[in-house]
């Protein structure tokens, strides 16, 4: 009972940080008209500013629960002497559950980075200032320092090209690709998108199948690699 109802706690959490993300980055990069609505918008309200004080309230938001869920299991398997809470832990890694390596925590990083180059620099540092982007041809890696000293780093090399990721999408098991070489790895022509792969299609690293068709679309990422 106890664990699970810790699963469905995790998976409200990682449902609301992604949806959430997603509306930030909705708000960011527009398409068609609703761009033209937003410029409108502009004229009365300073969206840029509310766009980071809500990247700062969801970055907290993930870090705080994450740390939270890790404590309890530590605390678990202390006091009952057992290895349960590090077997949940696995268990969340395989349902993709994992917080700190949602594909969405790295596009919040890469809408941070990305703020740096804006008109309104200045107003963004407090969001981007422990985030990095190195995308040296030999080691590219994005850094995210998080609240409580939590240091992440992604590598943004595909594994297939071994190119800097480009049209980056993130598999459901996290891993990063090239639209056009996860397409190839799926069987899939690239028109086709890969929610056209087979379920049994697996990642070329990690060799979990049905890891396609929820694939993330890497687009804030994609727009600081392409700066």
């Amino acid at each position: 009972m106890f664990f699970t109802e810790l699963m469905r706690e995790a998976t409200d959490i990682a449902g609301c940080f992604s949806s959430r993300v997603r509306h930030l980055l909705h708000l960011h990069v527009p398409r068609g008209m609703q761009r033209y609505v937003l410029r409108l918008r502009q004229c009365f309200k300073n969206d840029q500013q509310a766009l980071v004080e809500e990247g700062l309230m969801l970055i907290e938001y993930i870090t705080m629960n994450a740390i939270a869920i890790r404590k309890i299991l530590k605390k678990y398997d202390k006091v009952h002497s057992s290895a349960n809470g590090k077997n949940f832990k696995s268990k969340l890694r395989a349902e993709h559950l994992e917080l700190l390596q949602s594909p969405w925590l790295i596009e919040l990083g890469a809408l941070s980075l990305n703020f740096k180059g804006s008109d309104d620099g200045e107003a963004f540092i407090q969001f981007s200032g422990s985030f990095s982007c190195n995308l040296d041809e030999m080691e590219p890696v994005m850094t995210l320092m998080l609240p409580h000293s939590i240091k992440l780093e992604y590598n943004l090399k595909c594994a297939i090209c071994l190119e800097i990721v480009f049209n980056p999408y993130a598999l459901s098991c996290g891993h990063l690709f090239c639209k056009s070489c996860a397409c190839s790895a799926a069987s899939v022509m690239i028109f086709q998108g890969l929610k056209a792969s087979s379920p049994d299609s697996k990642c070329p690293i990690c060799r979990e199948a049905g890891v396609y068709a929820n694939a993330v679309h890497m687009l804030e990422l994609d727009l600081l690699i392409k700066k």
